[in-house]
């Protein structure tokens, strides 16, 4: 029965949180935003470090740094360095300082890989609960933002033109990522994160028509990775989080064949 329990536990949290990355991720994608994405997980790390340091939970100091990280990053600007490049140091600096702090504290040391890697199987009901909660709120949010988040991925003219009212909405699209990235380093890791957000959505595109069957599709093809990935780990003793993340880069691979495949059909015919 514990076996059980913590499986389906490992289950429903991996899959939520994919499920809700591929919506997310398809504004990641079209707004090419996956170094943002991972520096703000690396960012991450520090914050469940600092977390444990001074005794929080080390969810919320992970979701409390990146979110802070995601929203410093994303305006930076600068005129002798490019923003790509301030962001890519600072995410580095993050995870630096990070690996140095949890290598300090004996207490984790043996979970060091864990916050890389994710430790999936760990989950608790707290951590599932907590998991749950942010990837339905991410979906609902996503649902009730999808107008403007579009409109914010047109860029241009036309985002230039929602003044302050796109400045919100690339607050709150941020946001999201960032809580998305935070509580994902339970799952598969700091390392792995953004591959959640990227991987679906680049498996779904060839066969989308409209953006909102993109994102529709990005979060089934997530979802299915999560259980594919823990029979692949489960079958093969492996570690779970790099299973899950190796069987969304499966589908995106079956994907990237069938779409191959159609072409050259409708080609014959």
């Amino acid at each position: 029965m514990f076996i059980d329990d913590f499986l389906w536990r490992a289950v429903f949290g991996a899959g939520l949180l994919a499920a809700a990355c591929g919506p997310i991720g398809c504004f990641v994608l079209w707004r090419r935003l996956a170094y943002v994405g991972e520096s703000v997980a690396h960012m991450g790390l520090l914050g469940a470090a600092l977390g444990l340091l001074i005794g929080v939970n080390a969810l919320l100091g992970t979701a409390a740094l990146a979110i802070v990280a995601a929203l410093v990053m994303a305006r930076a600007s600068d005129r002798m360095i490019p923003a790509g490049t301030y962001v890519g140091i600072v995410g580095h600096m993050g995870l630096a300082l990070g690996f140095v702090v949890l290598a300090m504290l004996e207490t984790v040391r043996a979970d060091l890989l864990g916050y890389l890697f994710g430790d999936v199987l760990a989950l608790t009901a707290g951590d599932l609960y907590a998991v749950a909660g942010v990837s339905l709120g991410v979906l609902a949010a996503t649902v009730l933002l999808w107008r403007p988040l579009l409109k914010a991925a047109a860029g241009g003219p036309i985002a230039a033109a929602e003044g302050q009212y796109g400045s919100l909405v690339q607050t709150a699209f941020l946001v999201l990522v960032a809580l998305l990235v935070a509580f994902g380093l339970k799952v598969v890791g700091a390392l792995l994160i953004v591959a959640l957000l990227i991987i679906p959505p680049a498996a779904a595109r060839p066969f989308a028509k409209t953006p909102e069957g993109m994102a529709g599709l990005a979060a089934l093809l997530g979802a299915l990775a999560a259980p594919v990935g823990l029979g692949i780990a489960y079958a093969a003793d492996a570690p779970a989080g790099p299973c899950i993340v190796l069987a969304a880069g499966a589908i995106f691979a079956l994907s990237a064949i069938v779409s191959r495949l159609r072409g050259e059909l409708m080609k014959a015919v």
